[in-house]
């Protein structure tokens, strides 16, 4: 592969000529000129130095995402949407897991500051701890001096998300649904307490259950890590509180499928002896057994809108909150209530409170 003086010299121009053309500035070059140059890089197999290019322009043309598990359908849907629309702008994509543990997200922000990525995108929700939310503000206001993008997909300490869903609303719709098909007795498998995300999910189930005029009671809610451990821990938790629930709403997906696989084992009927629902429709969630109520979020969409977000902001423009469209998804893990006399009468004895 040959230099950009190599390309220089077989273009037949200067090699600050050959690099106004390959790294893409503004610096007028007729198209004669601009094709030589690209022809002969071309022939040379050179590629430019992105990272030195950006260092010249103050920042890197790399995007960081931050997620709190890629494996996590919910995550990994969210990065592809942002990787279809950076890809198509040249950028490349950085992707890191914080395991919801503050130190190494604030590592990770810390090192694409060092980097001078052009943009951080947080898709996971905010965690909620004051002193790692002032270290990260510091970086990020640098990153932002210099010209770098910062997007929140989810509620932070900084505040709504610039791209998301009303996650409070849409909890409060499938609560709603629940009280509709006749439950009064709905526990709820919440998330950490300390996620952004969390709290405004909760604060949907609260709410719902107000307008229903249903009492809401501390040992129906049940909070847990947002994974298919949680909802199954979280499962036994609900039952050994109120073996009489006839539903179950769940704060994200994992959870739910959790509870299904406990459910199951425990031999408990979905939905005849009880509803579940859950929250993001990831892939797969539509072909469970039974196949899984729960609220669709545009995840894809969600990711791609976060970049256009960032475009602006690189391109000077102000960018404007955006709130993308949920919906509602009834399938065959919810009814009514219609057998949870048996279920209260045949639970096992270990799951029956005393």
């Amino acid at each position: 592969m040959g230099s950009i003086v190599d390309v220089a010299r077989l273009a037949g121009v200067s090699p600050a000529t050959a690099s106004r053309v390959l790294s893409g500035s503004s610096h007028a070059v007729s198209q004669a000129t601009r094709s030589r140059v690209e022809a002969a890089a071309e022939e040379l197999d050179f590629v430019p130095n992105a990272l030195a290019r950006g260092l010249l322009k103050s920042r890197a043309p790399i995007v960081g995402v931050i997620v709190h598990d890629i494996t996590d359908p919910y995550f990994s849907e969210i990065v592809r949407g942002i990787e279809d629309q950076a890809e198509a702008s040249g950028y490349l994509v950085i992707t890191s897991s914080s395991d919801r543990i503050p130190a190494r997200e604030e590592s990770y922000v810390r090192l694409l500051r060092g980097m001078r990525a052009a943009a951080v995108l947080f898709a996971g929700s905010g965690i909620r701890d004051e002193a790692f939310e002032e270290r990260v503000a510091r970086h990020l206001t640098a990153m932002e001096r210099y010209g770098a993008a910062v997007v929140h997909l989810s509620p932070s300490a900084r505040g709504p998300a610039l791209v998301g869903v009303d996650n409070v609303a849409a909890m409060a719709e499938v609560v709603r649904a629940l009280a509709a098909l006749g439950h009064r007795r709905i526990g709820y498998v919440g998330g950490p307490e300390w996620l952004y995300v969390a709290a405004d999910r909760e604060r949907g189930y609260r709410n719902a259950l107000a307008e229903a005029g249903i009492e809401m009671e501390p040992q129906l809610l049940v909070r847990a890590s947002f994974d298919q451990a949680g909802g199954a821990d979280a499962a036994e938790r609900l039952l050994r509180a109120d073996p009489r629930l006839t539903a179950i709403a769940c704060a994200n997906d994992l959870q739910a499928l959790g509870v299904l696989d406990r459910l199951a084992q425990l031999g408990v009927s979905v939905p005849d002896e009880l509803s579940v629902t859950g929250f993001d429709d990831i892939p797969g969630a539509s072909r469970t057994t039974p196949s899984l109520s729960t609220v669709h979020l545009p995840l894809r969409d969600l990711g791609r809108s976060g970049f256009q977000q960032a475009e602006k902001i690189l391109a000077g423009r102000r960018p404007h909150r955006r709130l993308l469209a949920h919906e509602l998804v009834l399938r065959r893990s919810t009814s009514k209530p219609r057998r949870a006399a048996r279920v209260a009468a045949e639970m096992p004895t270990e799951l029956v409170a005393p």
